[in-house]
């Protein structure tokens, strides 16, 4: 199955949609705390959806990458949330989601999912901490 379908109100983690993540040089987001019906719905794509005991604040959970295309968040009125404004653990969005089938140069393959839309529906700003002088002497 290759096309694409929606995941309401799905919890977001690690949201990195304008700038690469450091260790996997992908843009990507976790959606996390995913319930029966959305595990559902993924798994019969073909993607596996994980849960890792060290981790129990994920749930239920898939990470969505794109090595070439930001991953643009819009808000509910269509508007294209900025740079200014980082999209933070714990916001909620409907999803678009398109599974793909992907093969690695060393012969791995396997089924990944991408987002083809990001609608945020409720959004949990990131604002980081201010640096003290404190912190710079530590």
């Amino acid at each position: 199955m290759t096309e694409v379908f929606k995941l309401e109100d799905v919890e977001l983690m690690w949201p990195f949609l304008y700038e690469r993540n450091k260790l996997s040089n992908k843009f990507q987001v976790d959606l996390v705390n995913l319930s029966g019906d959305q595990v559902e719905a993924i798994e019969k794509t073909g993607v596996k959806v994980r849960q890792d005991a060290n981790k129990p604040e994920k749930g239920f959970f898939v990470t969505c990458k794109s090595s070439n295309y930001e991953i643009t968040p819009y808000d509910k009125g269509g508007e294209i949330i900025g740079r200014d404004i980082k999209v933070g653990n714990g916001t909620k969005a409907n999803i678009m989601a398109k599974p793909y089938s992907w093969k690695s140069p060393t012969g791995q393959s396997g089924m990944s999912l991408g987002i083809a839309k990001l609608v945020v529906t409720d959004l949990n700003a990131y604002v980081p901490e201010p640096v003290t002088e404190d912190d710079e002497t530590l």
